[in-house]
């Protein structure tokens, strides 16, 4: 597995890029802007160039034959590699199973959560839903447990309470699409394969 520092969302992004296709940097970037994840993602211009030698070094990604597009010069085109889609695969397990990570990290799972069947992608979520349905209940127990505190210093924890709720029947509802096959896959073999060279 490559070093924890990679493991942020702007490497899932690239990694979940090259899994759809071969790119260089230019075209990654554009469909970062044209998906609107260049804003989620708080993902700088610079942030792409810096991070795809850096996947390279780690063995996620390679150097693919140069190509030209009409008279603009050579671009350097990379792919994923096995490594690269194991990676990729593990990293959108957690993220999307565990609210413990930020909401950037989890829009960018959802984002590239193709690379894992619809099926498994519904229990991740339904998972992670039940992990916040735990937290839910403990948080409404501590407030249970503090009568004495005025409502208006627990508002930040209500707050909270309200975001929870309103993400998991988010989950749940999603999960359910999910599973009745109410959004369709883009792959017809459901997932990105392991098997690149």
């Amino acid at each position: 597995m490559p070093p924890r520092p990679l493991f942020r969302p702007p490497t899932l992004a690239v990694l979940g890029l090259l899994a759809e296709s071969p790119r260089h940097p230019y075209e990654m970037r554009a469909l970062l802007r044209e998906r609107g994840l260049d804003r989620t993602l708080g993902l700088k211009h610079a942030t792409l160039y810096d991070l795809v030698p850096r996947l390279t070094a780690a063995g996620l990604v390679e150097q693919d034959d140069p190509a030209r597009a009409g008279n603009r010069p050579e671009r350097t085109v990379y792919r994923i590699t096995r490594d690269g889609i194991t990676a990729l695969k593990t990293w959108l397990r957690e993220l999307l199973s565990d609210p413990a990570h930020d909401p950037p990290a989890f829009a960018a799972a959802l984002s590239f959560m193709f690379a894992l069947p619809r099926s498994e992608v519904a229990e991740l979520v339904s998972r992670r839903a039940e992990r916040i349905d735990a937290t839910i209940e403990e948080v409404e127990a501590g407030l249970v447990a503090a009568p004495d505190v005025a409502p208006v210093f627990l508002v930040d924890h209500t707050y909270a309470q309200a975001l929870r709720r309103a993400e998991r029947d988010w989950l749940l509802a999603f999960a359910t699409d999910l599973r009745q096959g109410t959004l369709t896959w883009p792959l017809a073999d459901e997932e990105y394969p392991d098997d690149r060279s």
